[in-house]
């Protein structure tokens, strides 16, 4: 629960709640948070003698950095310029309570970032608590603080998973930009939004979208993983409109076992319905609204019950489980077909696909009308359970099944084979599918990540009166598509040089004939990416020599780099929408973990939580991290409002920030610079989770 205005001046009063200065009750004190003021020290980086920051070496941050204090003038903040400020109040979190930082609207507005979130109808690919799998806008989802899961990659390892989202905020209203990858992937954040990139050391960078400049490589999934591996499973009265479940006519186990038991029920509820008992107790057959009735809510049918619209002669399973000949059928749907209310219509002239779908309807126990290019079938309840399944209607509305990302792998294959069947070509190293539906090349790029390949789209050139059209590559070998990865120059040197290799053994090793091909890639001639097979074929040979516990440290970087589950993307362009909205931000901290990514965006990119946490316990200045995403300098007068603090009420806190963590920023009264040289995974004993920015 967030703190209001109230309970903030209770917990200040009872002094669990400090700051020193204290803040002013009616200027500082909002609805449901507290503004801080800026102070007047800022830290200034120059990099320019400086050619990378090594995480794992001490760093001082003297050399590169200058501490600027600001006595009767303002603090001028360039167009593209970072800093680190800090807040004016010394504060002092109470081990019930975690804090969550961002930045004033009317700061914002003048371009000024302090920390930023996604539009309302960003995509976001989310598993429900009941297992579906859907893009979900992030507005709804944090409107409605749904439970589930959202698709995320480890930063310690690149391995893509589900992870629980843990937490859900609404931020304030912003600017919209648009960042747009070569591979025809999109996603919308503002400016102050990371993406992740990638430095020479192999260390993962989060980079703001004010900051990415074309040919910057970002992080996108190279495989999604299943996150369940049992069959698919769709219970069709959940999908049907209401005016078809009304009439529907159930029969199987579930209603001869309810007619023995219940017969005299069953008799007075069809006379009251002013329906003849004997003719539907003879013909073992119930209407639905009557099952409902009698069990008070929607019956247990199961596998084995049948579906059937009142008059019709044809009927459904009342659970339908997915194989792959349906999901080839769905797959040559979307592609190929179109339904009315009482029609579903697959158009094609290959007669042998017309066979297959007629085998795959017959299954179904459907009644079929087959012409020379197409096959009708004449079923108010198929096309309705195809609606529920929200396939699209017209060819621009095309997308997948509802839940068909979370299907298993080779379900996925047969629903793919369906697309390209009806819309699609096979060629010497990829597939293609043509499509005039945006939301269907959006699905299909995630489809293809879920089956572990490389896919890039781009619009075909327009004709005149038709619809815009695409067409997405699916690389099936080895392509020039998605396949470079930015170049850890420094982090092959580091590997090289701790092996004790000279760089000519180590040309030899990898089997290059001249010792220049790899002086090229550690010197980065030319380059700022390499292609991904170069960078395995390095690992292969070092990994050769290292076994075991003579492995160097920053092999594992390369090995998470050429073994993980991330591509990289090139930036082509970042666009200002015109937009101005409320966004929204999700949690993404399991057990502590530190994932804080997910998934979203057209096509899926990788995005970070950009909320400045502070742990219960936390006390000092709090540092920000402040850059300028306008176009004109802006003046930072010390003692403005600049940000603004939430509280939340946490559980019970076993080691909160502090002495007993041994916690890097734990009293800091002046911006501080990252001291994660401290952390565990660089040789210290514990560095804390980190707080106060």
């Amino acid at each position: 629960m967030i703190l209001s205005d109230a309970l903030l001046l209770e917990a200040i009063e009872r002094g669990d709640l400090r700051f020193d200065p204290p803040v002013d009750v009616e200027q500082q004190v909002q609805p449901a948070s507290i503004d801080l003021r800026l102070g007047s020290a800022f830290r200034i980086f120059n990099y320019g003698n400086h050619a990378l920051i090594d995480p794992s070496r001490p760093i001082d941050f003297d050399e590169f950095t200058e501490l600027v204090t600001i006595q009767e003038r303002p603090f001028i903040l360039h167009p593209g310029a970072f800093v680190l400020g800090s807040t004016l109040e010394y504060v002092a979190i109470p081990t019930n309570l975690v804090g969550r930082l961002e930045g004033r609207s009317s700061i914002g507005r003048l371009g000024v970032i302090v920390h930023a979130s996604l539009p309302y109808d960003a995509p976001v690919l989310f598993q429900d608590e009941e297992g579906g799998v859907a893009y979900r806008p992030i507005g709804e989802l944090v409107e409605r603080r749904a439970c589930g899961r959202v698709v995320s990659f480890d930063p310690e390892t690149f391995a893509v998973a589900y992870h629980d989202v843990t937490n859900w905020f609404r931020e304030l209203p912003d600017k919209i930009y648009e960042v747009r990858l070569a591979s025809g992937r999109t996603v919308q954040v503002t400016a102050g939004h990371n993406l992740f990139t990638l430095d020479r050391h192999g260390n993962l960078v989060k980079t703001p979208t004010g900051a990415l400049a074309p040919g910057t490589q970002v992080a996108i999934p190279k495989r999604i993983p299943a996150p369940t591996d049992s069959q698919p499973e769709y219970r069709v009265l959940d999908l049907l409109a209401r005016e078809v479940r009304d009439k529907v006519v159930c029969h199987g186990p579930t209603v001869d076992a309810l007619i023995r038991r219940r017969e005299p029920d069953i008799r007075a509820g069809l006379k009251a319905a002013g329906l003849k008992p004997s003719y539907w107790l003879r013909a073992r057959r119930l209407p639905l609204p009557l099952l409902e009735g009698l069990h008070g809510d929607t019956p247990p049918l199961g596998p084995n019950d049948r579906l059937a619209y009142k008059g019709g002669r044809s009927s459904l399973p009342a659970i339908i489980r997915v194989d792959e000949e349906i999901a080839w059928l769905l797959g040559l749907y979307v592609a190929e077909g179109y339904r009315r209310r009482g029609q579903v219509v697959i158009s094609n002239t290959d007669q042998r696909l017309l066979d297959r779908v007629e085998a795959a309807l017959w299954g179904l126990d459907q009644q079929l009308y087959r012409s020379g290019g197409a096959i009708t079938c004449l079923s108010v309840l198929l096309s309705s359970f195809f609606a529920g399944l929200d396939m699209g209607t017209g060819a621009s509305a095309k997308r997948l099944p509802v839940g068909a990302l979370g299907w298993p792998q080779p379900l996925l294959e047969s629903l793919l084979r369906g697309l390209l069947d009806g819309d699609g070509s096979v060629s010497q190293g990829r597939e293609s599918l043509w499509t005039t539906s945006p939301q269907l090349v959006s699905d299909t790029l995630h489809l293809a990540a879920r089956l572990g390949r490389r896919a890039v789209t781009q619009r075909c050139r327009p004709r005149p009166r038709c619809q815009p059209a695409y067409v997405v590559s699916i690389a099936t070998n080895e392509h020039k598509v998605l396949t470079t990865v930015p170049l850890p120059s420094a982090l092959l040197i580091d590997i090289r040089t701790g092996a004790g290799l000279s760089q000519a053994h180590a040309s030899r090793l990898i089997g290059y004939t001249h010792p220049t091909s790899l002086n090229n890639i550690e010197k980065r001639q030319a380059r700022d990416a390499v292609r991904g097979v170069t960078l395995q074929r390095i690992h292969a040979a070092y990994a050769r020599v290292l076994p075991g516990s003579d492995r160097v440290a920053p092999l594992d970087k390369l090995t998470r780099l050429v073994e993980g589950d991330l591509l990289w993307d090139e930036v082509t362009e970042v666009v200002d929408t015109g937009r101005f909205e409320t966004v929204y931000d999700l949690e993404v901290r399991p057990g502590g973990a530190p994932i804080e990514n997910f998934l979203a965006g057209h096509g899926g990119v990788f995005v970070s939580n950009t909320a400045g946490f502070i742990d219960p316990g936390f006390e000092g200045t709090i540092t920000l991290e402040i850059s300028n995403a306008g176009k004109i300098p802006v003046a930072l007068h010390p003692g403005m409002r600049i940000c603004q603090l939430t509280l939340l009420e946490t559980g019970p806190v076993l080691r909160p920030y502090g002495a007993g963590r041994r916690s890097k920023y734990q009293g800091q009264r002046e911006p501080t610079a990252s001291r994660i040289e401290l952390d565990a995974e660089f040789g210290a004993a514990e560095g804390g989770q980190g707080g106060g920015g």
